[in-house]
């Protein structure tokens, strides 16, 4: 019998949780709680559900998903004509201070991989279940959306009229954007998103050593385990 798989990833870090399909649109995410609104809400419907996308500009690509070992922090890897790049997601999760911190935040990291690929992102999130499209309004390294429960806000070192305008562009080098719920991010955009991937994936490698693992299956199970780790 075929394996049936879901054309999409989830990250999370057991604050929020979010489904990314294979052309790293966050297709469902709830926020600041599981049964809040969404923010991201396409799986339902295409039109009123809102979009976070970061995709080639060309359809002519194809794309593979798949975690970093042991962890739920989520790649989506692109190949296209004209290069070849990496989407990686991370809900951040990680001890500081003797505390676990799980802030609402969406961390997404493009890596170019080879060549000059062209790419276009979108994000318009909404509220009160689609029927809120809130105002964007666009500053230095960062777009507030208004209107909201709270504040939400992409800070990243991506032109900010080419997501406000959904504009394709060339990458060529790695780009950041972090999406923030109520506390905005203050400190550096890239120091802080790469030391929070990597604390992120240490702390679910640290989780996944400390659980109880049978002797058969370990691949599938640790697998099921970091995804019912996500509800609790």
């Amino acid at each position: 019998m075929p394996v049936h798989k879901y054309k999409m990833g989830i990250i999370g870090n057991c604050s929020y949780l979010a489904y990314i399909d294979t052309m790293a649109d966050v297709k469902w995410m709830c926020l600041p709680r599981f049964d809040s609104s969404f923010l991201f809400g396409s799986l339902l419907d295409e039109e009123l559900g809102g979009h976070f996308y970061i995709r080639p500009a060309t359809e002519e690509c194809g794309s593979r998903q798949y975690y970093i070992p042991n962890t739920n922090v989520l790649c989506t890897e692109f190949t296209c004509p004209d290069g070849r790049f990496l989407v990686k997601d991370c809900a951040p999760r990680m001890r500081i201070h003797e505390r676990q911190f799980r802030p609402l935040m969406l961390v997404r990291k493009i890596e170019l991989l080879e060549g000059e690929p062209a790419i276009r992102i979108s994000c318009q999130p909404r509220g009160d279940y689609g029927n809120l499209v809130p105002e964007s309004v666009i500053a230095s390294n960062h777009i507030r959306y208004l209107n909201l429960d709270q504040q939400v806000r992409l800070t990243t070192d991506v032109p900010l009229t080419y997501i406000g305008k959904e504009r394709s562009f060339i990458l060529d080098q790695d780009r950041y954007l972090v999406l923030t719920y109520g506390e905005p991010l203050e400190a550096p955009l890239r120091e802080t998103a790469d030391e929070f991937i990597r604390k992120t994936t240490e702390d679910w490698q640290s989780w996944v050593k400390s659980s109880y693992l049978p002797d058969i299956f370990q691949e599938e199970i640790i697998r099921s385990a970091l995804v019912l780790k996500l509800h609790q």
